[in-house]
């Protein structure tokens, strides 16, 4: 079953949040792309991932150093995923797979003392009896006296693994010492120094350069138009290469022996895997919550309470106006919800918070809001843009109605956002359909929010009605003539975006009428327009002719 199709995660403008929900280990950040939202009968489950959040918020009240160490050993986590694969393949891990794994391990009991020194009870990244078996799994991938996160394969592995690097030593020392004869004498011999990468680089076409190239003590490394450099040719002996093969075969062993022992802890390694990953999802939760002065929701099963929302995404982009958004209060029920009001009054923006607030709570973050309540639901769609589609030869008002159908036969109960549902087609069809959706709507379980200027629409019993505040005419046409600043702007500066609940069905008002004439329309045509709406000339006409 769809849970938010990718026209409404569009629509509704959730990238922006769900970007700032950044997990910090590589597990993390996996999860997060798998993340689905909790859905009715997960309520429990929701409300534990709620409640850890709030419990981190109280921790770092309370140890607010704590916020920058646990970050960073998260950070520095790293994603043995493919290590414990390995280890389920009967497969042997190599030199690079027991650093992942010795970091992981090294990570993991700096994170477990962080926690349990400052008492924090958010979530157990492991039992306390687990805690020995992350020391002795650190012990085996650090068999050394010093205790260091960095992992090698160390002498103290394996006796003949000791004795044959100690020969390999020697040799290699030996031979370091004969490369250094060879190079002094080259140096007497011919009166050159070598550079700081151990050549010598001669001018073409001399005497010194035919004579190194005769010398077999020395090779051609490179040569151009104008010098040619030399070096020494690169000899390993045969014993050298011997134990060389050797040391390799015991490092092989030692790996072989290292993963028969961790293949015997593949389950707990597994579980402290998914643990700092649950942790990480929670701690990138709060913080993301933090980003927007997020509140936790509370499950309400009856009713979608919101107070003081707002939407992040939309506030960001008036800031950058120089402009802020008034936060909503709105109560969605089951049925139909009908917000009314005049152009530019911020209509959609109210449709895509409620839209976006229910996205955010149901994958289990904090909202942006006072307060909320809600309950989950199945799924969650929207018709907010023009919907054409060039490609299915759709118009506005074809996609519209292609969009409703999908969602009107989806099961279960779930919230459904429209935003001028019939405009798309003539006004007396349009208004006539938008109708009977709402009808329709308002005797289902479903939660509708509507957003429409039909008037019949706001007619219809047994919906609960808003309108947008609106605009302060008196002031604005008082601010018109003269003022500075852009039309966008006057208008904004006296536009009362607030929701106002309706008791009983209004009229909608003439702020059309009185917009388009602050905007230039000749008064004329404002008045002509006036006459028709306050006689009903228009609607009767258009039914005279439909007759």
């Amino acid at each position: 079953m769809i849970y938010c199709d990718e026209t409404t995660w569009s629509e509704l403008d959730v990238a922006y949040c769900w970007n700032l929900w950044q997990p910090l280990t590589p597990m993390g950040k996996r999860a997060k792309r798998r993340a689905r939202p909790f859905r009715p009968g997960e309520e429990h489950e929701w409300e534990q991932v709620l409640r850890e959040q709030d419990e981190i918020n109280k921790w770092l009240a309370t140890h607010p150093r704590c916020q920058a160490l646990v970050s960073r050993c998260l950070e520095k986590m790293p994603d043995i995923e493919n290590q414990l694969d390995k280890l389920g393949a009967d497969e042997v891990l190599g030199l690079t797979d027991w650093f992942h794994m010795k970091q992981f391990l090294w990570q993991l009991g700096q994170l477990h003392h962080l926690i349990q020194e400052h008492r924090c009870s958010v979530v157990s990244l492991m039992p306390e009896e687990d805690v020995p078996l992350v020391e002795q799994c650190l012990a085996r991938l650090n068999p050394g006296t010093n205790r260091t996160a960095a992992f090698w394969i160390d002498d103290a592995y394996d006796d003949d693994l000791r004795r044959l690097r100690q020969q390999w030593r020697r040799m290699e020392i030996k031979e370091r010492e004969r490369v250094e004869q060879c190079k002094r004498e080259i140096e007497d011999t011919y009166g050159i120094r070598r550079n700081r990468l151990g050549t010598w680089t001669i001018p073409r076409h001399t005497p010194l350069e035919e004579a190194l190239r005769r010398d077999r003590r020395v090779v051609c490394e490179a040569e151009t138009a104008y010098d040619v450099t030399f070096r020494l040719p690169e000899v390993v002996g045969q014993e050298m290469a011997r134990l060389q093969e050797q040391v390799e075969e015991r490092e092989q062993a030692v790996c072989v022996r290292l993963t028969e022992e961790f293949r015997r802890v593949y389950s707990r390694l597994r579980y402290w895997m998914q643990q700092v990953t649950h942790f990480d999802l929670q701690w990138s939760r709060y913080h993301a919550g933090k980003k927007w002065a997020g509140v936790r929701p509370v499950w309400d099963g009856d009713r979608f309470i919101l107070e003081g929302a707002i939407h992040p995404g939309i506030a960001q982009d008036m800031a950058a106006e120089g402009r802020s958004v008034t936060p909503i209060d709105l109560e969605v029920g089951r049925g139909v919800t009908v917000i009314t009001g005049p152009n530019m009054g911020g209509k959609t923006v109210a449709l895509k918070t409620v839209g976006l607030i229910a996205v955010l709570a149901h994958y289990g973050l904090f909202v942006p809001a006072t307060a909320c309540r809600l309950p989950l639901m199945h799924w969650i769609a929207s018709t907010l843009g023009d919907g054409q589609s060039t490609k299915q030869g759709l118009s506005r008002f074809g996609a519209e109605v292609v969009r409703l159908t999908e969602w009107l036969s989806q099961p279960g109960e779930g919230l459904l956002l429209l935003d001028e549902i019939g405009r798309g087609t003539n006004p007396r069809e349009g208004a006539a359909l938008a109708q009977a959706i709402t009808s329709r709507l308002s005797d289902g379980n479903d939660w509708a929010v509507h957003v429409t200027h039909y008037h019949e629409v706001n007619q219809l019993p047994g919906i609960r009605r808003y309108r947008v505040a609106g605009l302060s005419w008196m002031d604005l046409e008082r601010e018109w003539l003269g003022s500075e600043g852009t039309w966008r702007e006057r208008l904004h500066r006296h536009m009362d975006y607030r929701l106002i609940p309706v008791q009983r069905e209004e009229e909608l008002g003439t702020d059309a009428l009185h917009l388009a004439l602050l905007l230039g329309l000749p008064e004329e045509i404002v008045a002509d327009a006036e006459r028709r709406l306050g006689s009903g000339e228009d609607e009767g006409k258009t039914a005279a002719e439909s007759g």
